[in-house]
């Protein structure tokens, strides 16, 4: 379905199903639905397309069938099933469905979704909330603002808890608490043995930490419980620029990024091309009622083509910011990258708006009319590793990098080129951006990669370093079998 043609021998993401695989997948769905005949579902059933169903368009596959287990011991049966000698059929795990590349949450095997483990629960003794993996995080949220507190969770409505938990985790909080991994108190997980267990720093060491980044390779996680913080209401929003003030927008986030030392505020800075029109949207965003007099008045000065910001609840701030979290152009296709800067100059930040401006103008004509969105997005965090406590994802204090963001959506459509040409587009944006970091030393070509944004070929070494060993010998104790090698993704 998506860009087979591109990939080689090497490549570290499962996308295809082979014909003895779709046997396999075959002989388990059939052994599934005789254990679970109330849990399975087949192609043409309102549950096995929502249990398909992805973000992107790009990252659907058509399982063979899916499930929706409802307990953990329903996940240890799946995977003694799936992972049975005479069987060892492919399948994936979806939480919300939010990855960019395909097979990283879809197959073409037993589709598992997490949906049922969709409680939260609050302990207010430890100040903890233990959360289900197949909830959303604007789900989530919505449970938790209510009782005043909040999480260090995804920054728009639609990404699922158990992925962007299990990558990383940038949040709206990172500058006052660390990436999400860095306020997990424990996992519940459901280990390839098909033992479940608690994992804590004290429990297992081993395994809490590669469970901090490294994905799905060490089990499936039901549940996690995170540290809290008080929530109070937030002040925030949208202002969208034109083409004549970007050299001025870009100044500003410039000394914004260099200059901005209160933790509470943050701001994503995004250069777009939407159909070969050019818009510069700028997220602010304050985590108390109002931010001190003049911290973004150099922003509210530029005149604005739309503005919308005002004090809200949290919730409220997503919402009327982002919508439901698509990206209003129905379905699409989807290639995303990253790129690491340390910090924005302004001619970083030219770059940015010259290659979305040239790439989106360059695209166009080759999509018949479909609507091509080419954007950049800058996340000035102050000093997000900061809070750092190890884990998988490697988030040194010593190399404070960020993610910047580039991506290119097209309006879904039958030509299985255009995906292709997408991943190749976002390449050459990645590429020329980053050169441009390099050359003005806020950027080396060896800096590492954050997993949930890289794209589906990005070696293990450049997003896990001197961790890739470590994680590969977690890997085969955890699970001998190879079980969690039968899903896609990036595998130790």
């Amino acid at each position: 379905m998506l860009v087979f043609s591109l990939l080689t021998a090497t490549s570290k993401a499962t996308l295809a199903v082979t014909s003895p695989e779709l046997s396999a997948a075959q002989t388990a769905c059939g052994l599934l639905s005789r254990a679970f005949p109330q849990l399975v579902a087949f192609p043409g059933s309102p549950q096995y397309t929502a249990d398909n169903a992805h973000y992107a368009v790009s990252s659907i596959q058509n399982s063979t069938c899916s499930i929706e287990p409802n307990t953990p011991q329903d996940v240890a049966e799946i995977l003694r099933i799936v992972g049975r000698d005479d069987v060892r059929a492919p399948f994936a795990i979806k939480s919300g469905g939010h990855a960019y590349n395909i097979g990283q949450s879809s197959t073409t095997g037993i589709q598992l979704s997490l949906v049922k483990f969709n409680t939260v629960s609050y302990n207010p003794s430890t100040k903890t909330a233990t959360i289900g993996t197949g909830l959303t995080w604007d789900q989530v949220y919505k449970q938790l603002e209510p009782i005043g507190v909040m999480v260090t969770g995804g920054r728009i409505p639609g990404i699922g808890v158990g992925g962007f938990s299990l990558g990383g985790g940038y949040s709206w909080k990172t500058d006052q608490f660390g990436l999400c991994v860095d306020t997990i108190v424990s996992f519940d997980v459901v280990l390839p043995s098909g033992q479940f267990t608690r994992v804590t720093n004290s429990s297992n060491p081993d395994l809490f930490f590669a469970l901090k980044g490294g994905l799905n390779n060490f089990g499936i996680v039901t549940a996690i419980t995170f540290e809290t913080h008080p929530q109070t209401l937030v002040w925030g929003g949208t202002l969208i620029y034109t083409r004549d003030v970007a050299d001025q927008v870009n100044q500003v986030v410039a000394s914004f990024d260099v200059n901005n030392t209160d933790l509470k505020a943050q701001i994503i800075a995004e250069p777009t091309s939407i159909g070969g029109q050019f818009i510069y949207s700028v997220f602010l965003f304050y985590d108390a009622p109002n931010p001190p007099s003049g911290l973004f008045d150099p922003f509210l000065a530029i005149p604005a083509a739309q503005s919308a910001i005002k004090t809200q609840t949290f919730v409220e701030f997503l919402t009327s910011n982002f919508g439901d979290g698509t990206l209003g152009i129905g379905p699409f296709k989807y290639g995303a990258h990253v790129i690491p800067i340390v910090n924005y100059t302004p001619d970083v930040l030219a770059e940015m708006v010259e290659q979305v401006t040239n790439i989106g103008n360059s695209l166009m004509p080759l999509f018949n009319g479909s609507t091509l969105i080419v954007a950049c997005g800058a996340e000035p965090f102050t000093k997000p590793f900061s809070h750092s406590r190890g884990g998988a994802y490697p988030h040194p204090p010593s190399r404070q990098v960020k993610p910047t963001a580039p991506f290119l959506a097209l309006q879904a459509g039958a030509d299985k080129n255009q995906e292709a040409i997408l991943v190749r587009g976002v390449k050459q944006l990645s590429r020329n951006v980053q050169a441009r970091a390099v050359q003005e030393g806020q950027s080396r070509w060896d800096d590492l990669l954050y997993p949930n944004y890289a794209l589906f070929d990005t070696p293990l070494e450049l997003m896990y370093g001197s961790n890739v060993a470590r994680l590969k010998a977690i890997a085969r104790k955890v699970d001998p079998k190879g079980i969690m090698r039968l899903t896609g993704g990036f595998k130790f």
